[in-house]
């Protein structure tokens, strides 16, 4: 399986203490899209990046919610390290997370349970990534840098295929351009409607007698 053979190469490979232990802080300012959240919650206050805010908010709820809380149990696709048909390799990749995960508490959270397609963690980031690049293109390289680091932390660590990744990215672009598209054209109908509302006069109240 030529993916498992990627994710081993990456492990024995790449990995080494210090990447690790960055690789873990930015893996956790993944889970639930924590990060991308905030980071929308804090454009909220200023008018120019306001709209990417509300749209990334949005496609963050329903998109990535709908992948975790149900797409991923449509699928079900087990986990690399528990893929009951790699056998051997399997137990190795296995044995792998599991001494990740028992050097402490804080690990064993990061060791995800749910199924693995597709990566949450990589759609998040690339709904943010795509929806800021688009607004803000000044941003785009830094934004999308960010989000491809991302993507990278969950087959570093073993814990998804890389089409589990590619699809996180695929659908990360169809989802972001479909809502930029939804909210551009509402955006304009609400424009117009304000302006026409707000050109009418008020009528003059009379007085009673």
């Amino acid at each position: 399986m030529w993916e498992y053979s990627v994710l081993r190469w990456i492990i024995e490979n790449l990995q080494s203490p210090i990447v690790t232990e960055i690789m873990k802080i930015i893996t956790l300012m993944g889970e639930g899209a924590g990060i991308f959240f905030l980071i929308s919650i804090i454009m909220l206050f200023w008018k120019k990046t306001r709209k990417a805010a509300i749209v990334s908010i949005i496609a963050l709820i329903f998109v990535s919610g709908f992948n975790n809380f149900v797409f991923k149990y449509l699928v079900a696709r087990p986990r690399p390290f528990l893929h009951p048909e790699l056998g051997g390799d399997a137990l190795w990749l296995n044995n792998h997370v599991l001494a990740f995960g028992a050097e402490s508490k804080f690990n064993d959270f990061l060791v995800p349970s749910s199924y693995a397609f597709a990566s949450g963690h990589t759609l998040s980031a690339f709904l943010f990534g795509f929806i800021v690049a688009y607004y803000h293109k000044k941003a785009a390289v830094p934004v999308l840098v960010f989000s491809s680091i991302m993507a990278f932390t969950r087959l570093y660590f073993g814990f998804h295929y890389p089409t589990d990744v590619i699809a996180g990215i695929i659908w990360a672009f169809v989802a972001s351009f479909a809502l930029i598209a939804t909210a551009d054209r509402h955006e304009q109908d609400i424009v117009a409607w304000f302006k026409k509302k707000s050109s009418k006069k008020p009528k003059p109240v009379e007085e009673e007698v």
